[in-house]
């Protein structure tokens, strides 16, 4: 039953007369030309949501050709059987005409259809327009007849009667819109009405049918006349859930064991193994449905048909797919109860004839459709799927004719029970098979293995477009297999072939976790490998390891080995391994093998003692049955700046399961380190294992393993520091200290590298000490030769500039070979941070006198620690030539402690005669660090210890440490030592064991009196000061004299000053050239000007405020002045400010040019006392006039 033998049909009709003229022939063309009906919107009072119809077609058929079918038939058919709308076009001029014909040719016709069950009608009066009508208008309503028409016929409130009104443009749509409406009105409406009372009879049968009689054949034919009627109205998934409710009926029955109504479950007919599956024409099936004799096998065969039928207008083919493969699965295993009953491999041909049958009629159903990517892949895996059902049946088929072997892959397909075959069965299948291919590869090998290529590469390519990868592989693997099997010994092609496919597929499966087919393939691929006699190279080595990878992570390896003593297969591999490792021609890393594994036992490394390095637990878990043959087991753990140490061990068996080692490092690096990478190497062929985690993995709490390398106190070691001597404006200089501690060193290489850029001068280093070693120097390192145990060797190497830094990291490589061990050469890795900047900020203040010159040096810290000054000297090289440089400090030597909050200050004179100073001067400050000097006090008073108790020797470092750390805590104690030297240790408890007792010994030392000059080593800088120069040194004196007439002040002043009395002054300005440049020497005079300070609150000046003079060397201007105090009190004169003129006539840069000058105010801390002015004073206050009032 197709939707298009159940279109939807529309009768016409019309007056005889009419129907024979041309005009009525338009008008049919016209009207077909609209159809089919578009956007139908069916809102059915059964279902809860209004369906679209986006398209109807419609069959419009004269009524005079259905009237005389008149007998109904008894076996439910679609609603859609009988017309749902019939039509009756007339043409009326006027109400004349219509009284005495058209009426009564109209009524016949209304008296003929409206006795029609489920049928609608609709009245078409077709006018012409008049010249009254505006061009463009569609419909006219001639009252006269049309309302009559209405009211004649309309009697149950609902318009039936449409005009049309014809013209010329007749092709126009909306000439029609009233009409198409109305059309679309009566064809719902008698749909609705049909389909109602079809639903309602379908539920009656459904609810009779626990009682007797009931037939499951008839109500299938009933309720699918249901779902015919829907899909023949295009409402395709209403249609579908008919069926999808059938269906789920048929189940139900099933379950209930009553198939009376069917017959047996399977009537094989010759061609059942090969017809297409989704035909519905093959079988008279509604025939045997209504005879109640199809079997269940035919029955479910045609349901899943109409079904995908539906689907496929729906455009779902994926579900069309999905559905099939169930089907075909499910069925099978029905079918295999009766197998017997059937023809031989019967249902492998149906299988395989129903699934490409299915994919063929997908492919025919989506030529028209347009499918986006999304929905193309999924078709594409599901006929994909098919493809490879199909070929399963191929597997089956080839085990059972002696063309495949009954070994994986091809013995996955076959099912449950499989008891085998003789020969005679394939004979007859190859007679009954009605597919002829299948047949023909029956008892042709080389036609099978042509055909199960051919399909394997269909399913392969259908796979491969849906993006399922992992599907396509496995059918690769097949492939591969069917190479090894079918290629003699003569055709080594094949076996390449099929090698190279087996090594490329576990690539694509160890992603996903295809463990068991992964090792499967590998395993196939070395037995393949070793059939061709290949060597055992670089390619079996890896094949190999990819084996024993899946080999370890396969619970079910014992299923895919194809041999039965898996260790002794496994045992016999590795044994190869280990040869065919030592003749790799290159080192091969092979990174995280499953098979080994190292694991960190002891977080703390212990020291080994006797030598440089340290020990390290670890344990080697190999999860191999057998024991594996290798060379060397190492442990690499990374510090801070990318350093990394190694703890190797030499081995020659890992035995099955944990295995314990201890591992050596010959580096004396001490530190906090992660475990970075472990390795165990057999020959050249190396297991590598990552161990860093990424800052991701450590906020998820995945955190790295920490190892603890102590410090070796006897190790070698190598320190830096600044120089004891730091002399501004030379070569900047590094002090390198190397101690031997336990070794005797054959050769100490040391290479310096500083992150910043700076640049290390290795030929230029020289040696300290007295007992220097030999040492070889060149442009990238420095190397010392044969030093001794418990040598300390001191070395300066001058380097770049690093003034821009305060501090400089130093990465310091040294590479050394000790006597005792020549083989072993040792590398030490550290890192060091050196001060570059001074500790101390200087600040230069100069004051002229005259030929003497006072300097002051202002010492603050440039960090937060405090600084001890020792002694300050401002040296000068000309000493001999009568400079003369003293100090204004104290004579008694004392420690001047700088701190952030309080600098020091140390005042020096110079005196010298004109035009000596000439080189500049050098200040030498000896001085070190509070900190510096507090640990070097601390390791005296530990050592002293020590030497009184030896056992704790090894406690040393540790004690000093705790006291540090108590210092750091607690700065209660740097007040006291700052005052007497007594360093009192807060907030430490010493326990009672034996660096307790050591500990309250070193306390007890630490708190006596001493002087911070009486222990350790003092530092040095020496920082080159200019001599500053002045052409003019000007000293300004404003001085009180006696009376106008005095020419010098009284020693004694005998007159009092009074405010408001003029007093006598005279203003002098005393000159010298004595620090002026040497260039100016022969300068002997320069024009100045003087200006006195105007105090307008306190003084009145009178005289000669400002003036110029001529000034020479060591001569005195004066002027006298007068002053007149504002008021009484004490105070201070005002100030002189000179100022020296241009030069005439010298211009430097377009500018003139002023000789620098500077004055002193003699008078500076001088104040008058100013008396007030005694005396009587008269007022004379107005009151203002009497007043006679009062």
């Amino acid at each position: 039953m197709s939707a298009q033998s159940h279109r939807v049909v529309i009768t016409y009709a019309a007056p005889l007369v009419f129907l024979s003229t041309d005009h009525w022939k338009q008008i049919h063309a016209s009207l077909v030309s609209q159809l089919p009906l578009r956007n139908i919107h069916w809102k059915s009072p059964t279902r809860p949501t209004i369906r679209t119809i986006q398209e109807l077609d419609v069959k419009l058929v004269p009524l005079e050709t259905l009237r005389e079918d008149q007998t109904a038939s008894q076996v439910p058919q679609s609603v859609l059987e009988k017309p749902l709308l019939n039509i009756y076009v007339f043409i009326c001029e006027d109400s004349e005409s219509y009284k005495t014909t058209a009426r009564k040719q109209i009524k016949d016709w209304h008296t003929s259809v409206s006795q029609r069950k489920n049928q609608e009608w609709l009245l078409v009066h077709v006018v012409r327009p008049d010249q009254s009508v505006a061009q463009g208008r569609l419909f006219q309503m001639k009252t006269s007849v049309l309302d009559k028409v209405k009211a004649d016929f309309n009697t149950d409130k609902k318009d039936r009667c449409v005009q049309l009104v014809w013209s010329a443009d007749k092709d126009n749509p909306t000439l029609w819109a009233d009409l198409i409406t109305k059309i679309k009105e009566g064809v719902l409406s008698a749909f609705d009405a049909a389909l109602t009372q079809r639903e309602e009879e379908v539920r009656r049968s459904e609810g009779q049918r626990q009682m007797p009689g009931w037939n499951f054949c008839t109500f299938f034919i009933l309720k699918e006349s249901l779902a015919s009627s829907l899909e023949g109205m295009n409402l395709y998934e209403d249609a579908l859930q008919q069926y999808y409710e059938l269906e789920a009926t048929f189940f139900q029955v099933l379950r209930e064991k009553n198939l009376s109504w069917f017959g047996p479950l399977i009537t094989p007919s010759s061609s059942d193994d090969s017809a297409p599956l989704l035909s519905v024409t093959k079988k008279p099936y509604r025939d045997l449905i209504l005879a109640n004799t199809i079997s269940v096998f035919d029955f479910r065969v045609y349901l899943l048909a109409r079904q995908c039928a539906l689907l496929s207008k729906l455009g779902d083919l994926e579900e069309v797919c999905q559905k099939t493969v169930s089907f075909l699965t499910t069925m099978a295993r029905t079918l295999r109860d009766v197998e017997d009953t059937l023809p031989p491999f019967f249902i492998e041909s149906w299988i395989y004839s129903s699934a490409l049958s299915v994919v063929d009629q997908c492919d025919e159903w989506a030529r028209p459709l347009e499918l986006d990517k999304t929905t193309l892949t999924f078709f594409n895996a599901g006929k994909g799927e098919l493809v490879e059902l199909a070929r399963h049946q191929l597997d089956i088929l080839g085990i059972a004719a002696g063309h495949l072997p009954r070994k994986p892959p091809f013995s996955l397909a076959l099912p449950e029970n499989y008891k085998g075959s003789q020969g005679s069965q394939v004979k007859d299948a190859s007679e009954t098979i009605s597919k002829a291919e299948l047949a023909s590869a029956l008892v042709d090998k080389d036609a099978f293995y042509e055909l199960y290529v051919n399909i394997t590469n269909r399913a392969i390519e259908l796979y491969a477009s849906a993006g399922r990868r992992k599907f396509a592989l496995k059918l690769h693997g097949s492939l591969a297999a069917l190479d090894v099997y079918v290629s003699p010994s003569t055709h080594r092609k094949r076996l390449s072939s099929a090698l190279q496919t087996y090594t490329s597929l576990p690539a694509h499966y160890s992603p996903h976790g295809w463990t068991s087919l992964e090792a499967f393939m590998l395993n196939r691929a070395l037995d393949i490998h070793a059939s061709a006699e290949k060597p055992k190279d670089r390619e079996w080595i890896h094949i190999l390891l990819h084996f024993l990878r899946a080999y370890v992570d396969d619970t079910g390896m014992d299923l895919l080995l194809s041999t039965e003593d898996s260790k002794a297969y496994v045992g016999q591999l590795v044994s190869a391994l280990k040869d065919a490792a030592h003749e790799l021609d290159a080192d091969t890393p092979y990174p995280d093998h499953p098979a080994l594994s190292i694991s960190v036992v002891e977080h703390d490394a212990k020291l080994a003692e006797t030598r440089d390095g340290s020990l390290l637990k670890v344990v080697v878990n190999n999860r191999l049955p057998c024991e594996i043959a290798a060379d060397e087991v190492e442990v690499q753990l990374a510090g801070r700046e990318n350093s990394r140490i190694s703890f190797t061990e030499k081995v020659s068996l890992l035995a099955p399961g944990r295995s314990e080692l201890t591992l050596f490092c010959p580096s004396s690096s001490a530190g906090t380190y992660t475990l970075f990478n472990t390795q165990i190497s057999i020959g050249r062929l190396h297991f590598q294992w990552k161990h860093m985690k990424t800052p991701k993995q450590i906020k998820a709490g995945n955190m790295p393993t920490l190892v603890r390398v102590p410090k070796d106190l006897k190790a070698l070691d190598v320190r830096l520091k600044q120089p004891p001597r730091i002399e501004l404006g030379t070569s900047s200089k590094i002090m390198v200290i190397l101690s031997t501690g336990r070794n005797d060193v054959a050769t100490a290489q040391i290479k310096l590298s500083a992150p910043s850029g700076i640049q290390f001068r290795y030929q230029e280093t020289g040696l300290s000490g007295e007992d220097a070693p030999l040492i070889r120097m060149d442009e990238e390192s420095l190397t010392f030769l044969d030093l001794k145990h418990g040598q300390i060797v001191v070395a300066a190497v001058p380097h770049s500039d690093a003034s821009a830094y305060h501090f400089m990291r130093v990465n310091i490589t040294v590479e050394y070979v000790t006597t005792s061990e020549p083989d072993v050469t040792r590398t030490l890795r550290l890192s060091r941070v050196v001060a570059t900047a001074l500790p101390v900020a200087i600040n230069v203040e100069d004051f002229f006198r005259g030929t003497r010159l006072f300097t002051r040096f202002t010492l603050s810290t440039t960090s937060h620690q405090h600084v001890r000054v020792r002694s300050t000297h401002l040296l000068s090289p000309n000493e001999a030539e009568g400079v003369k440089v003293t100090s204004c400090m104290g004579q008694k030597l004392s420690v001047v402690t700088i701190t952030p909050a309080q600098p020091g200050r140390f005042l020096f004179q110079m005196d010298a005669s004109r035009g000596q100073v000439r080189d500049p001067l050098k200040l030498q400050i000896s001085y070190r660090m509070l900190r510096e000097e507090v640990e070097s006090l601390i390791e005296l008073a530990v050592g002293e210890v020590v030497s009184e108790t030896p056992s704790l020797e090894s406690s040393r470092q540790e004690m000093v440490d705790k006291l540090v750390q108590a210092l750091e805590t607690d700065a209660s104690w740097v007040e006291l030592y700052g005052v007497t030297g007594e360093l009192s240790v807060p907030a430490i408890s010493p326990g009672e064991d034996e660096m307790g007792v050591g500990l309250r010994r070193v306390v007890e030392i630490l708190n006596k009196r001493r002087s911070a000059t009486s222990f350790g080593e003092w530092r040095e800088i020496v920082i080159p000061v200019d001599v500053p120069q002045m052409h003019i040194l000007a000293a300004a004196r404003l001085q009180i004299l006696e009376n106008p007439f005095s020419l010098e002040k009284s020693q004694k002043r005998t007159r009092p000053l009074y405010a408001g009395q003029p007093i006598s002054a005279l203003l002098t300005v005393q000159t010298s050239f004595h620090w002026a440049p040497a260039e100016d020497k022969k300068v002997d005079s320069y024009l100045m000007r003087y200006d006195i300070e105007d105090l307008t609150q306190e003084w009145l000046v009178s005289g000669r405020k400002r003036g110029d003079f001529l000034a020479k060397d060591g001569e005195t201007f004066s002027v006298p002045v007068t002053l007149i105090a504002l008021h009484h009190g004490e105070l201070a004169l005002p100030k002189i400010g000179v100022s020296a003129l241009p030069l005439p006539g010298e211009h430097r840069m377009r500018s003139s040019v002023v000789p620098g000058c500077e004055t002193h105010q003699v008078h500076g801390a001088e104040k008058v006392l100013v008396l007030p002015r005694g005396g009587r004073s008269t007022f004379v206050v107005n009151m203002g006039a009497a007043n006679t009032n009062m």
